[in-house]
């Protein structure tokens, strides 16, 4: 398409937002379950059918609900006798987000060297990633890059980059620039789809981290006969410019820990953790019914609540037990940290957020063991009370747990990539032994409203956290010391 005007450059409306705020009350009154030292299957079921309640609506990050979920956690931390280690001496520690409302569409102009004004149509043409804060983009001259020595040394603000090699290839080259999501470029481009996209959307509201430094550029995506362009080298420059309106939030990772008995400055530490958001509300054509729709706990054609009950409260339950049962126990040899994360659905970013802000130094951090879907037996895994743990064959951590008989088998979907999908690889790209536990398997409610309490196996998920507590007390105490077996640890960093 052909067009004469120049893109009228959108000004960004900033405001400032609690996740507290709003019309709904956020509750420091929320029962905990009766105390009880011990781990029990009535504190688990108790934990699981508060988080995924209606009440919760979904616990998505950034919302009042995700906050209120994290005060009960905060409050089951204080009663367990954890140590506080989050911000000012709490267990939440603060995670700052940007939400990117987007009151318009983006628009994209693009010159070739003949010329030529080509506009593109958003969501068909193409696609934008803000990167926290979306940057407003001037007429940007784009620089392509095919080999490691035509990358410029530095970066450029009023320059766009395309880096026109295999997705290793951008991760080595940039890297080796300190360049790694593209800091210092006015815009990143990146190849779409080979056609058009088919049906516009309105571009969907966009929460990431609040970030100062480094500075990461927005990606833009080109599909159909603007990539075509982009491929032969026909584009010029790139002129993109955005509607939109920045709110700042307040999330909390909950964070707590167990002070080991190794001498101060000497001694090592496990993360054990798990994430408590889930993915809210859902528009009338997006609520759904999964494999139980028939046994839910409300009628699945009404439901808007995707309520998450395995994904993760099970999880989540599991390491309050875990907290619980350890801290009434012997002091362990390693300080274990626990971290329940905010923001897994949203990419991780309470988790990320610890890894730049840990209350334990990370070269001193040995392991992470992550709790993810404990709620419903696998048939692969050997049916209830067995779980299996992601990337079995890369660390020592799986033998030794089988070396001591726990029902701890290895990952056997490995075409569903788990391993690269949860918490557990914010710690690997820091090149800590990071593995989840699950028993997930492949269930149809899977981020579908009908994953509900009342689907969740109670006793299995007892079995498991047992399973579960074990494996941790090896890792506090010394008897385990994971490693990286040759190959193991992937090329992520």
């Amino acid at each position: 398409m052909r067009g004469d005007s120049l893109l009228a450059l959108a000004v960004l409306s900033i405001g400032w937002i609690s996740a507290s705020a709003g019309s709904r009350a956020v509750s420091d009154e929320d029962l905990l379950p009766a105390f009880d030292p011990e781990l029990t299957r009535a504190e688990l079921e108790h934990h699981v059918r508060f988080l995924a309640s209606d009440e919760l609506r979904g616990r998505e990050a950034g919302t009042p609900d995700a906050v209120r979920a994290a005060r009960y956690l905060a409050r089951a931390f204080e009663r367990a006798g954890l140590e506080p280690v989050g911000t000012d001496g709490t267990f939440l520690q603060e995670v700052p987000l940007v939400r990117v409302v987007h009151e318009r569409e983006p628009t994209l102009t693009l010159e070739t060297w003949d010329g030529t004004r080509v506009e593109g149509r958003f969501g068909i043409d193409f696609d934008v990633s803000p990167r926290a804060e979306p940057k407003v983009a001037a007429l940007l001259e784009l620089v392509v890059v095919q080999e490691l020595d035509e990358l410029p040394d530095a970066p450029r603000k009023d320059r766009a980059l395309w880096v026109d090699g295999s997705r290793s290839e951008r991760r080595t080259w940039l890297g080796e620039r300190g360049m790694g999501d593209g800091e210092g470029w006015g815009l990143c481009v990146a190849r779409g789809f080979s056609r058009e996209r088919k049906g516009r959307r309105p571009p969907a509201p966009q929460l990431t981290r609040e970030q100062v430094e480094p500075d990461p550029a927005d990606i833009l995506r080109l599909h159909g006969g603007l990539r075509t362009l982009l491929e032969e080298g026909e584009i010029k420059t790139v002129e993109l410019a955005y509607g939109a309106r920045v709110d700042r939030v307040l999330d909390f990772n909950v964070v707590g820990q167990i002070a080991g008995t190794e001498p101060e400055g000497q001694g090592d530490a496990i993360v054990v953790s798990a994430h408590y958001d889930h993915i809210g509300l859902a528009t009338a054509h997006e609520s759904h019914g999964g494999a139980g729709s028939g046994d839910t706990d409300s009628d699945p054609a009404a439901d808007l609540i995707f309520n998450g009950a395995d994904d993760d409260a099970s999880g989540t339950a599991a390491l309050l037990e875990l907290a619980e049962t350890l801290a009434h126990g012997a002091p362990p040899a390693r300080t274990v940290i626990f971290l329940l994360a905010a923001g897994e659905e949203k990419g991780l970013l309470g988790t990320y957020h610890y890894i730049d802000y840990p209350v334990f130094p990370l070269e001193r951090t040995i392991a992470n063991l992550n709790l993810e879907m404990l709620g419903r037996p696998d048939d692969l895994a050997g049916g209830a009370g067995n779980l299996w743990l992601t990337g079995f064959e890369r660390t020592t951590l799986g033998l030794a747990f089988q070396e001591r008989d726990l029902a701890i088998v290895p990952d056997l979907r490995p075409e569903q990539n788990f391993f690269m999908r949860s918490d557990n690889i914010a710690f690997v790209k820091q090149g800590i032994v990071g593995q989840t536990l699950s028993s997930y398997n492949l269930h149809k409610d899977y981020h579908a409203v009908t994953d509900e309490a009342s689907l969740i196996d109670f006793d299995h998920l007892f079995r498991c956290t047992k399973t579960a507590l074990e494996a941790t007390r090896l890792l506090a105490d010394g008897s385990v010391t994971p490693e990286w077996l040759p190959g193991g640890m992937p090329r992520v960093r």
